[in-house]
């Protein structure tokens, strides 16, 4: 059964995109433009200043995002493909009545696709539901349905917890819920468990959910990927700035503003700043409202947490999930991590 067929909350729009193998929901562009603003306001407003890392992904940001997946200091997207190349077979045997695969930020789909092209191998049919807040996820879905007839897409253009709402419509059919990339490491610890429970109360009982956890490691491997020499991951954290200016009508003069990312080890995180270089004010016209900065003050957009066994089990045992199964990669730099509820 599709999500045509069933109750769909107001608060999505069905868009048709004439292909009767692609469904595509988006939440209500009202409603996301509201949040952007609201959260903009309360980020500029508080003491030290900061931006929430999901708005980093619009078109742009998407972009930029998949070419610093491609930088030689970006170790995670290797040591993840590495890891499903070589186990997705022992994960489909686990997973072996899944009839959907719903992936939490997809992007260009690319590791998805060893995922797709192993279940697929087994079964004649399989749905995929992508959630992304990106229309990234059209492209990819075309491209996905072009590579694979049989298959289905039901596109989600959203944040993770009402796509999530969507997704616990099939209640009645078997599940495997993606989260790759370490994405789980941008939220806070108790921020991620709200998420990991929020997707266990869309999971069933023979459901599943994989997740990729960036490990900790050496501080120079570390501070390398998020300081690249091709200047990527600063045009990424720039362009935060710039979606600001061009959807609520600032005034950020991006060359004032400067990236800086480095290892906080209290916290096992790395941490994305970006830095007045001088004293100035930004006037946001949808907002109405000045927001003023120092010389050295900074707006903290990222954290990107650092796992290892133990808070991996942690988190599963305070999200009501369970340790299925662990892969890691050959260096120990990246785990992947297979769960169902307990």
């Amino acid at each position: 059964m599709s999500l045509a067929e069933k109750k769909i909350p107001d608060r999505f729009e069905y868009q048709s995109l004439g292909n009767h193998r692609f469904e595509l929901y988006r939440q209500q562009s009202e409603i996301v433009k509201s949040s952007f603003a609201d959260d903009v306001h309360a980020g500029l407003i508080s003491r030290p200043k900061k931006l929430l890392p999901k708005y980093f992904y619009d078109d742009n940001g998407s972009r930029l995002f998949e070419k610093i997946t491609g930088t030689p200091e970006y170790y995670p997207t290797r040591s993840e493909k590495e890891i499903l190349i070589e186990n997705v077979n022992e994960l489909r045997e686990y997973c072996s009545n899944t009839d959907i695969i719903a992936e939490l930020g997809s992007g260009n789909s690319e590791k998805t696709r060893i995922i797709l092209k192993s279940f697929m191998s087994s079964r004649s049919k399989i749905s995929y539901m992508p959630i992304d807040v990106s229309d990234i996820l059209i492209n990819s879905s075309h491209d996905l349905l072009k590579q694979y007839p049989a298959l289905r897409v039901t596109g989600i253009i959203s944040e993770y917890e009402p796509g999530l709402s969507l997704l616990s419509e099939f209640d009645e059919t078997s599940k495997l819920v993606i989260f790759l990339g370490s994405s789980i490491g941008n939220f806070e610890r108790h921020e991620a468990n709200d998420l990991l429970q929020c997707v266990a109360d869309a999971l069933g009982e023979n459901d599943y959910l994989l997740v990729g956890f960036d490990l900790e490691k050496n501080i120079d491997v570390l501070r390398k990927a998020y300081n690249d020499a091709q200047g990527y991951t600063e045009s990424f954290n720039i362009n935060i700035l710039e979606r600001i200016n061009r959807e609520l009508d600032a005034d950020f003069n991006i060359d004032e503003y400067k990236h800086k990312a480095f290892y906080n080890s209290l916290a096992s995180r790395i941490e994305m700043h970006l830095v007045s270089k001088k004293d100035q004010q930004v006037f946001i016209k949808s907002l109405k409202t000045s927001y003023n900065f120092e010389k050295g003050e900074s707006i903290h957009t990222e954290n990107s947490h650092k796992f290892n066994d133990d808070s991996i089990q942690d988190l599963a045992e305070s999200s009501g999930l369970n340790i299925v199964k662990t892969w890691k990669d050959k260096n120990n730099y990246f785990a992947l991590t297979l769960f169902n509820l307990r």
